[in-house]
């Protein structure tokens, strides 16, 4: 027995030799630093360099240095501003309809008896679907000559004709918040399933035996508990939506005219419709900035004790 217990502690000595581990550890995580370093620091210190220049790829004879003149450009661009609206707004509405959404879920299906859980893998599948995918079916959904929401709305008689959802700018905003509301809410209900199994019994028990309400138990009880989820994941979903394409650019394309053109959407417009680089480039950087805060947030959010 006790020659076991020396082999062991013989093992456990050679596993922790000085400099072993970190140079295994190094020559596993250097592959993923190239690919890393490739695929976003490259084509970040490119923008940052690009964003010093005036270039555009219609007048590659104008091509100069500039240095800060991009940047001031956005001072004075209104349709950056106009962007950065909607970008808020649709944020907003999204994260926050999706969220109530995915909490009611959540509590609704924690209601349920074990043999719905299966449930909750069914309305997870619009989270799992490509953007694209979800650009498109609800590009068709909300078309103004077959879409079904036309349809249903005047079946209901809420409307008396068929709206034209994607061409009027406030009803292609309503529309893509529908659509990122239905793609998103699944994972609200994820996340705070998960943090309603971690409630201990006791505490709902204890609750109760206490003469709580069912209103009391969920404000003092479950919402305590659900706080540090739902600030995590609201966090992230902000994040996500700032940096949010596909379903957009599918469906609306940023129009009709810049009515639901997103900062991204507007970077887009500027690099590759205009031709713009530079200036493309310097939105960019500005807009890689706001999402850097935005994730110093979030982080600090992960290392917080809720």
């Amino acid at each position: 027995m006790a020659s076991n217990l020396d082999r062991v502690k013989k093992v456990g000595r050679a596993g922790r030799q000085p400099g072993a581990s970190p140079k295994i550890a190094a020559m596993l995580i250097a592959p993923s630093l190239v690919v890393m370093g490739v695929i976003i620091l490259y084509p970040l210190l490119n923008s940052l360099w690009l964003s010093l220049f005036n270039y555009q790829l219609t007048r590659p004879d104008e091509f100069a240095f500039t240095l800060t003149q991009n940047y001031l450009r956005v001072i004075h661009d209104d349709t950056f501003w106009i962007a950065f609206k909607n970008t808020a707004v649709f944020t907003f509405f999204t994260v926050v309809i999706s969220l109530v959404l995915g909490l009611i879920m959540a509590l609704a299906i924690d209601q349920l008896p074990k043999r719905f859980t299966s449930l909750r893998g069914i309305i997870l599948v619009p989270w799992v679907i490509p953007g694209i995918v979800v650009g498109y079916l609800f590009m068709y959904m909300f078309d103004v000559e077959v879409g079904i929401f036309n349809y249903v709305l005047q079946k209901l008689h809420v409307i008396q004709q068929f709206l034209p959802w994607l061409m009027n700018g406030d009803l292609a905003m309503i529309a893509i918040i529908v659509a990122h509301v239905w793609n998103q809410a699944p994972f609200y209900m994820l996340m705070f399933t998960a943090g309603l199994k971690a409630i201990p019994e006791d505490v709902k028990e204890a609750a109760y035996v206490e003469g709580a309400s069912r209103w009391q138990e969920f404000w003092h009880v479950t919402m305590p508990h659900l706080k540090g989820i739902l600030v995590i994941t609201s966090l992230l979903m902000v994040i996500r939506n700032f940096n949010n394409f596909p379903i957009i650019f599918t469906m609306t394309g940023g129009g009709p005219v810049y009515t639901t053109t997103t900062s991204v959407i507007y970077i887009y417009r500027l690099a590759f419709e205009q031709y713009d680089m530079g200036y493309a480039s310097a939105v960019g950087i500005i807009w890689v900035i706001v999402l850097l805060i935005l994730s110093i947030f979030y982080v600090r959010a992960l290392q917080k004790d809720f």
